[in-house]
């Protein structure tokens, strides 16, 4: 199996399907959760691959998760928004401006 797969794979276990919505509202999230760093319609990237995954992520609640699935893919996860790895950026996500990666 290519990495890219076993990327894919591994995100999809932790974090279940790709356009995951953790909030049918994101301004009441927002509200309900106003410390919290969240991503809606972000990006799971490494620099080896690009993008391994799709969705609303609540960097907050799931640090561990993304530090696991880095530990599992043996690289470094950035959780990038939106516009940082679609559109004219998909082939090239802009990594320096991530909102978090793991160790």
């Amino acid at each position: 199996m290519s990495k890219l797969m076993e990327a894919f794979n591994a995100a999809r276990a932790v974090f279940g399907f790709e356009g995951r919505l953790i909030s049918q509202s994101k301004s009441r999230y927002r509200e309900n959760y106003p410390d919290h760093t969240v991503v809606f319609n972000g990006n799971l990237c490494t620099r080896e691959i690009g993008k391994i995954w799709f969705g609303d992520i609540d960097v907050t609640l799931e640090k561990d998760k993304l530090d696991q699935l880095a530990k599992t893919i043996g690289m470094k996860v950035y959780v990038l928004y939106e516009g940082d790895a679609r559109f004219e950026n998909e082939k090239k996500p802009v990594f320096d401006r991530a909102v978090y990666i793991t160790e």
